[in-house]
């Protein structure tokens, strides 16, 4: 198991474990329990990758996250961990096209080490409205979502999408995976969009 160290601003707040898992790297990050909403990001050579929203446990923020190999091997050798406020990060473009079939199961960036690592979403004609039949093959998915309505799907390549309508006064509609979610705007609503592997495993 290898160690990284995790940056806040510039400053060492403490070590992040890195574990090998077949072809999966396992990233835990734990911290000191901060105000606020604060994202992880696992920082290469090449560009980073989000790992996700800390959560408040005992004291302490902390989330933990698997990759593929493939995907990680986009941004290179991993040399750190930078958590930042979510208000520091600009607003995904849920606009811009890109067809490009994905071939891993995360979306990882190849910009600069320092860059937003924000990932294009497809166009709102891009996507397909749900239609009557279960959305997902997963019981506990599936008696999660069983009230949900206006549901959209998106598959490239080994990921398929789903956003669930965002309503502000409606109780978050899969709960357990509260920090993966993406908010988007799709046409002229808004949305809770959330990303699974063929095994329906969730991932970022």
């Amino acid at each position: 198991m290898d160690r990284l160290p995790i940056l806040c601003g510039g400053e060492r707040v403490g070590e992040a474990d890195a574990e090998q898992e077949r072809l999966y790297t396992c990233l835990r990050v734990r911290v000191a329990s901060r105000r606020g909403i604060w994202r992880a990001w696992a920082v290469g050579e090449r560009g980073e990758i989000r790992i996700g929203t800390l959560e408040p446990v005992g004291g302490e923020s902390v989330i933990s996250r698997r990759f593929s190999r493939q995907a990680l091997s986009k941004v290179g050798a991993l040399s750190r961990v930078e958590i930042r406020p979510a208000s520091d990060e600009p607003p995904a473009n849920t606009t811009a096209p890109d067809r490009t079939p994905a071939s891993t199961t995360e979306t990882a960036t190849a910009s600069p080490a320092n860059g937003t690592g924000q990932p294009h979403e497809p166009p709102p004609e891009a996507w397909t409205r749900a239609g009557d039949g279960p959305l997902f093959r997963t019981r506990r998915f599936r008696r999660q979502s069983r009230n949900v309505r206006d549901a959209l799907t998106i598959t490239d390549g080994e990921r398929r999408r789903v956003a669930l309508l965002r309503d502000e006064n409606a109780p978050f509609p899969l709960p357990e995976l509260f920090c993966l979610a993406s908010p988007a705007r799709i046409g002229a609503r808004d949305y809770w969009v959330f990303a699974f592997d063929r095994q329906e495993w969730p991932v970022l």
